[in-house]
């Protein structure tokens, strides 16, 4: 699938790796597609309890889906920013499409809130074109190298504006 927008980020630690997700969470908007992969112990989990946080989630909330394979947050803490609700999908122990239609998959794609789904690499045709994908890599002991792919304008947009808050903030 060729992407819109290709960009590489380098994250040094875990903290920067969850620094970067809540800059790319305080872009977020009702109807977000976020998919993510990579090996395991890579980050994706720990980039999603950034999002949470620049979505306004309470520090702490988010874990892993592995065995729920949905675990859907609301926000309401001090940084909230209106009703705006993560569902954070687990593909990791899932063959195929139909098996999506046990955890009511489509109603999470429609649109209610942000949909961040971890191993959407093993089902790719589950993830809506427009979407935006994040690759994580092992670069080091604690370093990635993430890696977005945009397919369509507004994920295009969100690539450029995280990669200035990466550059002020990093001093890259």
């Amino acid at each position: 699938m060729p992407a819109d927008r290709t960009a590489e980020i380098t994250s040094r630690t875990p903290q920067e790796t969850e620094q970067i997700g809540s800059f790319l969470g305080s872009m977020l908007a009702k109807g977000d597609i976020i998919a993510l992969s990579g090996e395991l112990g890579t980050g994706k989990t720990t980039l999603v309890r950034g999002m949470a946080r620049g979505i306004g989630l309470e520090e702490g909330e988010v874990a892993s889906p592995s065995f729920t394979l949905v675990n859907e947050y609301a926000g309401g803490g001090p940084l909230a920013r209106g009703p705006l609700r993560l569902f954070h999908i687990d593909l990791y122990r899932l063959e195929d499409e139909k098996e999506l239609l046990g955890i009511d998959y489509e109603e999470y794609i429609k649109g209610e809130g942000v949909v961040v789904i971890e191993w959407a690499d093993r089902i790719p045709r589950a993830v809506p074109r427009d979407a935006l994908w994040i690759t994580l890599r092992y670069l080091g002991a604690e370093c990635r190298q993430i890696v977005l792919q945009a397919q369509g304008d507004r994920y295009k947009a969100m690539i450029e504006e995280l990669q200035r808050k990466v550059y002020t903030e990093f001093s890259l």
